[in-house]
């Protein structure tokens, strides 16, 4: 009960709108209906005698009562609204109320059906011997009685209330997504070593190369960059796998801006095309895939000869080249092994964009052939099932997970993950010395 309650009230951001909402609707509700004025008047019912007048009794003066808010007389004094009585205990006063779309035409209506009442009871006065007085004359209030704001403003913001604690409930039963450091951190037992917030024009300028020096995005890859430096300086990483749990999770977007952040510094970079399914690095550099890692694998070019260009200065990529039947197997080969090891000779650094480890085998691979493995994780998208499966994913081959970086933040949430509250470089200095401690490198060569 204790662990469902919390549940709710970290929620409190779902509560609170929904009873925002309750509270908006119920408004709304009330400016569509009508105004109602309510009209009063007060009538002593009396027993006329030779000794004056006396009480007719509780019960005479109640079914006198209940005749004057019976629908004949009320016809025959013209009134619309509905018609109340109340005789307090112990008196012989009737007080009559109608409702009407006025004031002025609530009061004329009371005044109307108290007349026709005084009447009606003279009629009968000599079978009855009873008398009607008026004794309060017909009034209205100029304030409507209706709607009472307050009451469908409560009800409103119940209704509301209690649709988010439905909603909440919902949310709380539902997987759990990474959305802290924490979470990330727990799960892999690596530091969290960028972020990079939500960017509405990812899709139209998806390279760093595109952006200006003072964008976002750039100064995530910087963090990213500097954070890099301080994972291991006795042994630096050179061959850098970067994969993720599941497809959409910004894992080729961030190896092209990691790498063209890495080349901006002066070192020589080379990328490589490992996702030999779904390869996306040709089309974000808009270089062609013909000639690539496939095509030098099997012996048909020499790795100098498919390596291309790119328009940054210091990084070169290699595409994924045709696309092989069976990845896996071409990814595990001596001559796999044997092309990162040169490569690595060659480059200062190598990025290599692996598949996504829970998808298929060929991202565990990758990382078994590397220094280690950064993990990129979707905020509030890639659940903490599904990065604790590729962190055991990564550790059952012996691989090194170097970090995580967390793509696609809300900007509003970037400080909670260090960022803009005081951290850089100390910390995750700090964060990843015992990471370093406890790993070495995991490349075989």
């Amino acid at each position: 009960m204790r662990h469902t309650f919390l549940a709710v009230v970290r929620r409190w951001p779902i509560l609170a709108a929904a009873t925002l909402l309750g509270i908006g609707l119920a408004a709304l509700a009330v400016t569509f209906q009508t105004p109602q004025y309510t009209g009063t008047a007060a009538v002593l019912v009396q027993q006329t005698g030779e000794s004056g007048p006396t009480s007719p009794g509780a019960r005479i003066v109640a079914s006198y009562a209940d005749a004057l808010q019976g629908r004949d007389l009320a016809a025959e004094a013209g009134v619309d609204g509905p018609v109340t009585t109340t005789v307090e205990e112990g008196s012989d006063v009737v007080t009559l109320q109608v409702d009407a779309d006025s004031a002025d035409e609530a009061r004329d209506q009371a005044a109307a059906l108290t007349d026709t009442f005084v009447a009606w009871v003279a009629e009968r006065a000599g079978e009855s011997g009873l008398a009607a007085t008026v004794v309060s004359s017909a009034a209205a209030d100029g304030s409507p009685t209706s709607p009472v704001w307050a009451w469908f403003l409560l009800v409103g913001a119940g209704a509301g209330l209690l649709l988010g604690v439905v909603v909440a409930l919902a949310r709380s039963g539902a997987p759990a997504v990474v959305g802290t450091a924490d979470d990330a951190k727990s799960l892999t037992d690596a530091p969290v070593l960028g972020t990079v917030a939500q960017d509405p024009d990812m899709n139209e300028h998806p390279l760093l190369s595109q952006l200006e020096s003072n964008h976002p995005r750039r100064e995530s890859m910087r963090i990213l960059r500097t954070n890099l430096q301080f994972l291991d300086v006795d042994s630096p990483q050179q061959v850098i796998t970067i994969t993720s749990a599941l497809p959409g999770e910004g894992k080729s977007t961030t190896s092209a801006s990691l790498a063209i952040a890495l080349a901006e510094t002066g070192r020589r970079v080379l990328l490589i095309d490992g996702d030999l399914r779904k390869p996306r690095l040709d089309t974000l550099f808009g270089l062609e895939r013909t000639v690539g890692l496939t095509t030098t694998l099997v012996g048909r070019v020499s790795p100098e000869s498919a390596i291309q260009a790119t328009r940054t200065a210091g990084l070169d990529l290699l595409t994924s080249g045709t696309l092989p039947p069976n990845p896996s197997e071409l990814l595990q080969t001596e001559a796999m092994l044997q092309l990162v090891g040169q490569l690595s000779e060659l480059y200062d650094l190598v990025l290599i964009d692996a598949p996504p480890l829970l998808a298929v085998t060929d991202g565990a691979l990758l990382a078994a052939l590397s220094d280690g493995a950064l993990v990129v994780v979707r905020h509030g998208r890639t659940r903490l099932d599904e990065l604790k499966g590729a962190a055991e994913r990564l550790q059952a081959v012996g691989a090194r997970v170097l970090g995580t970086v967390i793509t696609m933040t809300p900007r509003r949430s970037t400080s909670r993950y260090g960022y803009g509250s005081g951290y850089g470089p100390e910390f995750f200095a700090r964060e990843t010395a015992s990471t370093s401690r406890r790993g070495g490198s995991r490349r075989r060569t």
